[in-house]
C-alpha cells in the first residue's frame, strides 16, 4: 500500500495552520473560511481532509494526546526514582519546545470547547496518567501537588507574556530548572536542567 505523501503534507499543513490560529485567535472565533485563505486553498480543498473545524481540533488534539501517552508509556517503569522522573519532565519540555507554545495556548484557553469533545475525556486520562508518572508510586499528597506545580511551571515558560522580551529558550532553561527543584522537594540535591544523577 503507497502513501500520498502530498496529501499527508497538506493534512499537517492544515493541523499546524488551524493551531496557529486556534491559539492565538481562539476556537470558536477561527473559521473554516479563515484557514483555507491562510493556507491560500479553496474551503472545498479543505473539505477534502476536514469536514469541519471540530475534525480539525480532534486531529491536532488527536496527535498530542498520542505523543504524551507515548512518553507517559515509556517513563512509567522509570518513574519509581526521581531521577526517572526529572527525566520525564525533561522529555516533556523538550516536546512543549517542539510543538512551541502555541499548543498549550490552545488547550488552557480553550478547554471548555475541548473538554466537550469526545477526545476531551480521552485528554483528560492522558493528563491524569501524566500526572501519575510525575508524582510517582505511593505517592503522597505532597508528591501529587509537586507533580502538578512542576508541570505548571514549565507550561508556564510558554503562556505568560512576562518573558517576552528574554529569549525564548532562556525562558524554557529557567522553567524547567525550577520545575526539576520543585519535582524533587527541599531535599533533593540541586543540580542543572541536565544533571540526570538525581536520586532519593
Amino acid at each position: 500500500m503507497t502513501v500520498d505523501n502530498r496529501r499527508t503534507d497538506t493534512r499537517e499543513r492544515i493541523l499546524a495552520v488551524a493551531l496557529r490560529m486556534f491559539a492565538t485567535k481562539g476556537y470558536a472565533n477561527s473559521s473554516l473560511r479563515e484557514i483555507a485563505d491562510e493556507l491560500g486553498v479553496t474551503k472545498a480543498a479543505l473539505y477534502f481532509h476536514f469536514k469541519t473545524k471540530e475534525d480539525i481540533l480532534n486531529g491536532i488534539l488527536l496527535g498530542h494526546l498520542e505523543h504524551i501517552n507515548g512518553l507517559v508509556d515509556d517513563a512509567t517503569e522509570h518513574a519509581t526514582t526521581l531521577a526517572g522522573r526529572q527525566d520525564f519532565l525533561r522529555r516533556l519540555a523538550e516536546y512543549q519546545a517542539a510543538r512551541s507554545v502555541h499548543l498549550v495556548r490552545l488547550i488552557r484557553e480553550n478547554f471548555t470547547e475541548i473538554a466537550c469533545l469526545p477526545l476531551g475525556t480521552e485528554i483528560k486520562n492522558g493528563q491524569r496518567r501524566l500526572f501519575e508518572a510525575l508524582a510517582g508510586p505511593d505517592a503522597t499528597l505532597i508528591d501529587r501537588i509537586r507533580a502538578r506545580t512542576a508541570f505548571i511551571a514549565i507550561q508556564s515558560a510558554a503562556i505568560s507574556t512576562e518573558w517576552e522580551e528574554a529569549d525564548q529558550q532562556d525562558v524554557m532553561a529557567a522553567a524547567l530548572t525550577v520545575a526539576l527543584e520543585v519535582l524533587g522537594g527541599p531535599d533533593a540535591p540541586a543540580g542543572a536542567p541536565g544533571d540526570e544523577t538525581h536520586s532519593r
